[in-house]
């Protein structure tokens, strides 16, 4: 959708450098064998990925709010302040209310699937029936997953990038000498399942929102 353009090229240009950052592993791992310093490009890589998706889910639901207040879509458990509801202008009352949105969902993280549902759910019904049907659509049927473990999978990912960003990876053991292990194949594993979800989102986010009795 047109509309996502801007939004989708800067979350795939994020993954593609996050998977540029397992090369550099590759790279430093054969430079310098056995350093753990070499690790960090793969946090780094975990992080990107993982940070972008967020971001990417912000600029969804700010782009798609402004879509649908320019063209009476409905939208659910959106609030206005009066203020905005008032302006007079019409550009001047939806760029209002496109920051009002950005402003409202700045402080929340949409890798957590219990936010990143809460978020979608104004837009759509049933977000990640959605997310499950079209993540399982491009897959064998016996590596189809349920709902529930793609939801757990996410959670997993969320925590483990704020031991990242929050904890510096630092395992508490042993006075904080240590780090968490970090492991290549799990790294690329977490950047394919951020990118399935990722390139689903506008699918879903741009759903009517239907009565739950449809």
């Amino acid at each position: 959708m047109e509309r996502f353009i801007d939004a989708t090229a800067t979350f795939d240009h994020a993954i593609e450098r996050s998977r540029q950052m397992i090369a550099l592993f590759d790279a430093l791992t054969s430079l310098r064998p056995g350093q753990a310093a070499n690790d960090d490009a793969l946090r780094s890589a975990y992080f990107l990925a993982v940070s972008s998706f967020d971001f990417f889910a912000h600029e969804l639901a700010a782009v798609e709010a402004k879509h649908r207040f320019m063209n009476g879509l409905r939208t659910k458990n959106i609030h206005l302040p009066m203020e905005v509801m008032t302006i007079g202008d019409v550009e001047a009352r939806i760029a209002a209310a496109e920051s009002h949105v950005r402003q409202t969902n700045s402080y929340r993280a949409f890798v957590d699937p219990g936010k990143l549902a809460e978020m979608l759910s104004c837009y759509c019904t049933r977000p990640w029936d959605k997310l499950e049907s079209l993540i399982n659509s491009s897959v064998a049927d016996g590596e189809r997953r349920p709902v529930e473990e793609i939801k757990g999978q996410l959670k997993s990912v969320w925590k483990r990038r704020n031991q990242i960003a929050h904890e510096a990876d630092v395992n508490p053991a042993l006075a904080g000498v240590s780090l968490w292990p970090i492991d290549k194949v799990d790294t690329e594993i977490t950047i394919s399942f951020i990118s399935s979800i990722g390139r689903n989102l506008p699918k879903v986010i741009s759903e009517p929102l239907l009565d739950e009795a449809e």
